[in-house]
């Protein structure tokens, strides 16, 4: 099926990288006769469940509305939501942008899971940090959760939904349980209206949509990683004994959310053997620490949270499994003349082993 919808790339491929294959957006299950609103490069050994969240790839006006007190609805805020197809199709990144909320996504099926994926970072004034929440698609409609137990020891239930989705439209309402699901409130509805088929990202980094003047975040910590904002060339290695040279490559970041934080695509490899990796960099005021979130392109990986030493001064970054220190580290280099670096390391008993590195710009 999917092959059937091959088709030729747009303006996205030069984004994006050409190669793979430019597949149609697709509706999520359950929704027919939708005309595709773009066509994008997408990795052909996805499953097919990946494409569920194509309808949503563009730029949408979108109408907040706020639940009153008396239980009635009122429109309260307008804002513009830009989605993005990354990582050769395998996931889709969203910018929500209006004067007084910013908001970031990213979202991928995770094959192992047999659901979806979603990272999403709404700061507030010198706040950040990402939550998750897990789900699927049945019958034409998106069902998102997360848990999570309140300070008087209640489970809080977090439901995020996608329905009535058309070519031109659909909604977003959340909704909230602390009796196990047997009873929701609702406190927000968005309803989208499209504006445009692509949303583009602009060229050569340094800002992104969500970023005004960069006041949002104004401590100290959230200007520790900007340095990454920019566009740099460099080449990438892996080690299996020996360093072997994967070729050119090619980093590009954008400072986003405000000031709250900074995206990042690391490129390099060409046509089907073309790689990705995409990555977000936060001050965790909650945990105290820099955060940081990676996903890439690889068909079966999935995302991975890590975090830098409680107080660290340099970027360097611990995974966390299951909230337990994993076996990978990344450290985040910067140096004189643009240079930047990338390390990543992994644990070989009570010592650290260097497993692939990036070297951009700089002398």
């Amino acid at each position: 099926m999917r092959d059937a919808r091959i088709c030729a790339a747009t303006r996205i491929g030069a984004l994006l990288g050409v190669g793979l294959g430019a597949v149609a957006a697709v509706p999520p299950t359950g929704i027919t006769q939708q005309p595709a609103p773009a066509s994008f490069p997408v990795n052909r050994d996805l499953p097919e469940e990946s494409r569920q969240f194509d309808f949503w790839i563009g730029e949408w006006d979108v109408n907040l509305r706020v639940r009153q007190e008396d239980i009635s609805w009122k429109d309260s805020h307008d804002a513009v939501a830009r989605i993005y197809p990354i990582l050769n199709g395998k996931a889709v990144l969203e910018l929500w942008d209006e004067e007084r909320i910013k908001g970031f996504s990213v979202r991928y099926f995770d094959t192992e899971r047999g659901r979806w994926v979603l990272w999403l970072n709404w700061p507030g004034v010198n706040r950040s940090g990402s939550s998750k929440l897990v789900g699927e698609f049945r019958h034409g409609r998106g069902e998102f959760y997360s848990a999570r137990a309140r300070p008087d020891g209640v489970q809080s239930i977090n439901r995020y939904t996608f329905s009535d989705i058309t070519p031109t439209s659909l909604r977003w309402d959340d909704a909230y349980s602390s009796d196990g699901g047997k009873t929701w409130s609702n406190s927000w509805i968005m309803e989208f209206s499209r504006r445009g088929v692509i949303a583009e990202l602009p060229p050569g980094g340094g800002t992104a949509p969500t970023f005004d003047d960069g006041d949002r975040c104004g401590d100290e910590e959230f200007r520790r990683y900007e340095f990454l904002a920019g566009e740099r060339q460099g080449s990438v290695e892996s080690r299996d004994g020996d360093w072997n040279s994967l070729g050119a490559a090619t980093l590009t970041g954008y400072r986003i959310l405000d000031g709250c934080a900074v995206i990042v695509f690391l490129r390099w490899g060409q046509g089907r053997a073309g790689k990705e990796l995409f990555a977000q960099v936060t001050w965790n005021g909650y945990a105290g620490r820099y955060e940081l979130l990676v996903l890439d392109s690889e068909v079966d990986t999935p995302a991975r949270i890590y975090f830098s030493q409680e107080d660290a001064e340099e970027l360097l970054f611990i995974q966390l499994v299951d909230g337990a220190p994993g076996s990978s580290r990344i450290q985040i280099l910067s140096g004189t003349d643009g240079f930047a670096g990338w390390l990543e390391e992994t644990r070989a008993g009570d010592a650290w082993r260097e497993s692939w590195r990036a070297r951009f710009g700089g002398e």
